[in-house]
């Protein structure tokens, strides 16, 4: 299930591009009218960063650039790709699937007379936008122009008030219809100055806050500069609050995460081993708490939107594209003299390591499944042992799995009964946790290797503990044992068929809604149909 809520969460095309329209009222489309009008002249060469859905690159090729859209989503090039050929543009536009760190690399010198970068600097990390920032002078050429569109907070106390005031409801209806929406930068000319631009606002919109920004390079570029931080284990009132909320909202964003980049565990040297890991802030400790005082190496945190490595690998947010960019902006070949990533095994799903190899130079070794290892694994020249290998799902990883997935489904489910049948809350509630820890202690004896099979004996089971509580408490109406047990083997085909995403011993795609669907509706037909034939409605 993880797997599949990950991919279900990423944005696809339609909903993004509502959701910016939503978000924005309409606002940033009348900022790209104004973009084009002011910049875009026959002939110009454009780069589009973080291109998206493609409609500014569509909408500048119309006007005459020649325009390369980036951006590392498929889908949504997908969606542009079909948007260029429905004008007609071929010819003016070419996509590529690239993340923005790597377009200084990409692209020779001097490519392009404008790049503009529409929400999409918002979107990063501020290691990131800086070393962004301190390579594109060398994509422009001379007189070239970087314009950035995205939102900011806008400057004054009640610019700023109003400014939440309007933007708090826009986000939370955005969020609930279309699951999109962005992060507004703290700063914006500030950057720009410290990154060695001249840099002006043009134009501002929405209580000021969505700026159109036009940047110069100047002559002198500023100096790249690298932010390397240290990690220490630590249990604080802060760390055991993170830990309660992660293990009642795991699932739904936002996620706590830490920011990425390259952290220094110990006194690592420039021969000290570099560990890749994601950005979720209870895998960052966990990762931490086994390293600490006991070994020294670089952590190279790289941006999964806080997502931790399985689910992130799986879903597509932790990706060779992903690393190699975290290796540039991060400034590791500055201070690593080897070429060598451990990236840990779950990660193999996402990462080719091959394309990887090709896009960094750097190789990649393929550490054990468990932090506690590494220490081992470490010691043993990077060689793993069978059980280093093996994924296994002991009973307190299970435990706190399904305490994790009842925080969100528990809630999906008992809300309407206690709004709607608030007499059966309780007992319902009962039923739920009981099936949910029982399924999780005995999960793996539970013959069947995925949910939808489980939930045959897990059915079977809560019937007989059923017909158990009726012969110790007989004299239950035959309409409400009928009702209980339909009831139940709801319960149990729920809890079998939609827990088994947290288990790494399967793929949370294998989940097949498809047949749960006609299992519900199977059950909802017997509740109509059986009263209306007895008697009892």
């Amino acid at each position: 299930m993880a797997t599949v809520l990950m991919k279900w969460l990423e944005t696809s095309p339609k909903r993004y591009d509502r959701g910016i329209k939503l978000l924005t009222l309409g606002r940033v489309r009348q900022m790209h009218d104004q973009m084009v009008e002011q910049y875009i002249r026959p002939g110009v060469r454009v780069l589009d960063v973080g291109c998206g859905t493609g409609d500014l690159s569509v909408r500048m090729a119309q006007a005459g650039a020649t325009v390369v859209g980036i951006d590392l989503s498929p889908q949504m090039l997908g969606a542009a790709s079909s948007k260029v050929i429905a004008h007609q543009l071929q010819g003016k536009v070419s996509l590529q699937i690239l993340d923005a760190a790597l377009a200084p690399d990409e692209f020779p010198a001097h490519s392009f007379d404008l790049i503009v970068a529409s929400l999409s600097f918002s979107e990063m990390s501020p290691e990131a936008r800086r070393y962004l920032l301190g390579r594109l002078p060398a994509l422009l050429s001379p007189g070239g122009r970087l314009v950035v569109i995205d939102e900011t907070r806008p400057p004054g106390f009640f610019s700023r008030l109003g400014y939440a005031l309007l933007r708090a409801p826009l986000a939370a209806l955005t969020w609930l219809l279309t699951r999109a929406t962005t992060h507004p930068l703290k700063d914006d000319i500030s950057m720009f100055a410290q990154a060695g631009y001249r840099a002006e606002v043009r134009h501002r919109a929405l209580l000021g806050s969505l700026v159109m920004m036009e940047a110069v390079p100047e002559d002198v570029p500023a100096p790249q500069r690298y932010v390397i931080r240290r990690l220490r284990h630590q249990v604080t009132f802060k760390t055991v609050l993170k830990d309660v909320l992660v293990l009642f909202n795991r699932l739904i964003p936002p996620y706590p995460k830490v920011t990425p980049g390259l952290y220094a565990v110990g006194e690592p040297d420039a021969h000290a081993p570099v560990l890749v890991t994601g950005n979720f802030d209870l895998t960052v400790r966990r990762l931490v708490k086994a390293l600490d005082r006991q070994v020294d190496v670089w952590l190279l945190v790289v941006d999964t939107t806080g997502i931790n490595v399985w689910c992130a690998a799986g879903g597509g947010f932790f990706t060779a594209e992903k690393v190699a960019a975290a290796i540039k902006t991060a400034g590791l070949e500055a201070v690593v003299a080897h070429h060598a990533l451990v990236l840990p095994q779950l990660a193999a799903a996402g990462v080719d390591g091959w394309k990887l190899r090709k896009l960094s130079g750097w190789g990649v070794h393929w550490g054990p499944v468990r932090a506690v290892d590494i220490l081992a694994y470490l010691a043993a020249g990077k060689k793993k042992t069978a059980a280093m290998r093996t994924v296994t799902f002991p009973l307190k990883d299970r435990l706190e799995m399904v305490t994790v997935t009842l925080a969100f489904y528990g809630l999906m489910i008992l809300l309407p009964v206690f709004i709607f049948w608030r007499g059966l809350f309780w007992p319902v509630t009962a039923a739920l946790l009981g099936l949910a820890y029982f399924y999780a202690v005995v999960h793996p004896w539970l013959p069947g290797r995925d949910g939808l099979e489980k939930t045959i004996p897990l059915t079977g089971i809560a019937l007989l503990g059923f017909a158990g509580y009726l012969w110790l408490a007989p004299g239950m109406p035959a309409d409400q044992i009928f009702y209980w047990a339909l009831g139940l083997s709801g319960l149990a085909v729920f809890t079998a068929a939609e827990m088994q995403g947290m288990s790494p011993l399967m793929r949370g795609e294998q989940a097949n809604w498809t047949i749960e669907g006609v299992v519900y509706a199977g059950l909802g037909a017997l509740a109509w149909l059986v009263p209306l034939l007895t008697g009892w409605r």
